[in-house]
């Protein structure tokens, strides 16, 4: 008995979530192989390259940036400090608030890796004209604001809480 087929009208492989993903992750899983030779993860480099363009930030700050969940942006922030990388400093305009910024090394380390993103940028966009790229950008960052009005009216779920052991 034949399975019914998908309707035609539905191609995964031309959807724009299923190329997005498929381009970034081809992308990052390169890129990924040369920061390995600098002991670095993708965030890792993520957090540095925002910290390089802004300037010390808070963990939210850097999170928003970065696309990285604060968690996990926390977990990365403590292990780039720990590597002497970046430090923490009190904010100046809330007590309770922490500035993060890039150490000497974690700056150096950072311009180091600079010409190799711009590499894969320029590699990634082979064949495109300036005026495509611009526009590819900019249409990138309208898809973008563009999940904000899904975003709001979804409710996530909860994780179901953890049970204890008695």
């Amino acid at each position: 008995m034949d399975p019914t087929p998908f309707p035609l009208e539905f191609d995964l492989e031309l959807t724009l979530p299923y190329l997005l993903n498929r381009a970034g992750v081809r992308i990052g899983q390169s890129f990924s192989g040369e920061l390995a030779r600098h002991d670095l993860a993708l965030p890792e480099w993520r957090l540095l390259a925002a910290l390089l363009k802004r300037g010390s930030q808070t963990v939210s700050e850097l999170g928003t940036h970065t696309s990285i969940e604060l968690s996990r942006t926390s977990r990365l922030v403590g292990g780039l400090e720990r590597r002497g990388l970046l430090r923490r400093k009190a904010s100046g305009a809330d007590a309770r608030a922490v500035e993060l910024s890039l150490t000497r090394s974690g700056h150096a380390l950072a311009l180091q890796i600079v010409p190799l993103a711009r590499l894969y940028e320029r590699v990634a966009l082979g064949g495109m004209s300036a005026d495509e790229v611009e526009t590819l950008k900019r249409l990138l960052a309208k898809v973008y604001d563009n999940m904000d009005a899904l975003n709001a009216s979804v409710k996530r779920p909860r994780r179901a809480a953890s049970r204890r052991k008695p």
